[in-house]
């Protein structure tokens, strides 16, 4: 038998990270982070100086405020969200590990999208379901952005 992973979502974002990417989100759009897990993004982006719309709702069936979507979704599900994503024609910015936007199932959906990309700084792990800060992770993470105008696709900070 083969050793099987068990999928594991959950889990929050350091406001390292929302440091990082608060600099590129107009300070007149309202941010939106559609993935609640446990809600601390929330207090996270207050950190950072910004009210954000974060609700405990389901991003597939539910109708969505705000003028950005900023998150670091569930990675198991990336293409589904990439979908709806863009059916929905708002800008976004996800955190993900940089290697999936090579993978092709992946690639199916946001080929020829006019994406950009923020390479992160920064090399931590992340917040599990418990509040404790996990070891780094073994893949580096970039900002996927669509709609952003930035001054450049490839952008390393």
């Amino acid at each position: 038998m083969f050793f099987q992973k068990e999928k594991n979502d959950n889990y929050s974002t350091p406001v390292s990270y929302l440091k990082v990417i608060e600099p590129f989100v107009p300070k007149q759009y309202t941010i939106n982070d559609p993935f609640f897990f446990n809600g601390l993004v929330k207090e996270n982006w207050r950190q950072v100086g910004r009210e954000i719309i974060h609700e405990d709702k389901d991003f597939f069936t539910s109708t969505h405020d705000g003028d950005i979507f900023v998150s670091n979704p569930p990675f198991s599900n990336l293409k589904e969200i990439f979908i709806k994503l863009f059916e929905l024609e708002k800008p976004f910015i996800l955190l993900m590990p940089i290697q999936k936007i090579a993978q092709l199932k992946i690639q199916s959906v946001i080929k020829g999208r006019d994406l950009q990309v923020i390479v992160s700084p920064i090399y931590q792990g992340f917040i599990n379901d418990k509040g404790e800060q996990t070891r780094c992770s073994s893949q580096y993470f970039t900002f996927v952005c669509w709609k952003m105008n930035l001054e450049r696709d490839l952008m390393f900070i």
